[in-house]
C-alpha cells in the first residue's frame, strides 16, 4: 500500500504551478509599475511617524465608530461585519486608492459572556488573503475558550482592491508600504475600540506571512 505525504505533495504542486505561471507570463508580476514615484517620497517623510520614539508614541489612537451588521447568529456565537473610515491622516489617505479609504472588519464573538471575561485577537491578512473566511476558520475553535476574533481586510485587498490591480499583484513598491502603514493605523484604532468601547480586558494581534510582518 502506497502512502502519500500530503505536505510534500502540496509543496510540489505549489512549485510546479509557480514555475508554470512565471515562465508562461500568464500572470502579471508584482510591482509592474515600478517604485511609485512621489508616493515613496511621501512615505520617506512619514518614517519617523511610523517608528517614533517610545515616549513620543501617540496613544490613544483615533477612535473609530464602525457601522455593524449581523451576518449570522446562533445561541452561543455571532458574526458581525463592520465598515469604518480609515483613521489614517489626510496626507496618507490621499496617497491610498479611493477603494481603500473605507476599512472592513469581521467580528466573531461568543454570546452570553461579558467582554471583561473574554479576550480578542485581531487577525491580519497574509499575501493573497482577500476575504475573511480563512482567518475566521482559525477563530472558530477559539470561541470555546471565550476568545473573540476580529479580522481586518487589508487595503489593496478584497473589496478595498484598486480597480486596475489584478489579484494580489500590487502595482508599485510604494503600495506595499502604504498597505503596511494603513494596516498598522487601522489595527491600533481597532484595539482602542475593543478596549474603550467594547470593554475587552485582553487583546492581541496575530498574522501569517505578510500579516505576521505587520503584527508589530
Amino acid at each position: 500500500m502506497v502512502t502519500v505525504n500530503l505536505g510534500m505533495l502540496h509543496y510540489l504542486i505549489d512549485h510546479v504551478y509557480g514555475a508554470f505561471m512565471h515562465r508562461t507570463k500568464m500572470s502579471t508580476p508584482f510591482f509592474s509599475r515600478g517604485w511609485g514615484g512621489s508616493k515613496l517620497e511621501l512615505l520617506e517623510k512619514m518614517i519617523k511617524q511610523l517608528f517614533p520614539e517610545v515616549e513620543g508614541q501617540i496613544w490613544p489612537p483615533t477612535l473609530i465608530q464602525p457601522i455593524w451588521r449581523t451576518v449570522w447568529e446562533t445561541r452561543t456565537a455571532a458574526l458581525r461585519e463592520g465598515v469604518f473610515r480609515t483613521p489614517c491622516d489626510e496626507q496618507l489617505i490621499s496617497a491610498l486608492p479611493p477603494e481603500s479609504h473605507n476599512a472592513r472588519v469581521a467580528f466573531l464573538a461568543p454570546k452570553c459572556v461579558p467582554p471583561q471575561r473574554m479576550a480578542c485577537v485581531v487577525h491580519l491578512a497574509g499575501t493573497g488573503d482577500h476575504t475573511f473566511e480563512r482567518r475566521l476558520r482559525l477563530g472558530g475553535p477559539l470561541l470555546k475558550e471565550n476568545i473573540a476574533t476580529m479580522v481586518l481586510e487589508s487595503p489593496f485587498y478584497g473589496q478595498r482592491r484598486p480597480m486596475l490591480q489584478r489579484g494580489a499583484k500590487l502595482l508599485c513598491v510604494s503600495d506595499l508600504l502604504l498597505l503596511g502603514r494603513a494596516t498598522i493605523e487601522e489595527t491600533r484604532s481597532l484595539l482602542h475600540w475593543l478596549d474603550s468601547e467594547a470593554g475587552f480586558g485582553k487583546m492581541g494581534v496575530c498574522g501569517l506571512s505578510m500579516g505576521k510582518k505587520k503584527s508589530f
